[in-house]
């Protein structure tokens, strides 16, 4: 009798990928890259937007850098 495995997506937020792209607080930047590394994750459009004000707004990254990292 074969056992059906059901792929698990994580949704991981707007948090996690900052951490990791930004790389400004070593110990969350260590887990976020521990999340992405070791789990298939959905990011969510919404989520991509999110990211993207977050760079362009706060941490002030010109949308051509954004679009590179």
């Amino acid at each position: 009798m074969r056992k059906n495995k059901k792929k698990i997506l994580k949704l991981i937020d707007a948090n996690v990928i900052l951490r990791f792209l930004l790389n400004d607080i070593a110990e969350l930047n260590q887990i976020a890259k521990e999340i992405i590394k070791n789990n298939e994750v959905l990011i969510l459009n919404e989520v991509v937007a999110e990211i993207v004000y977050v760079l362009e707004k706060v941490y002030k990254v010109e949308r051509k850098d954004i679009a590179t990292r």
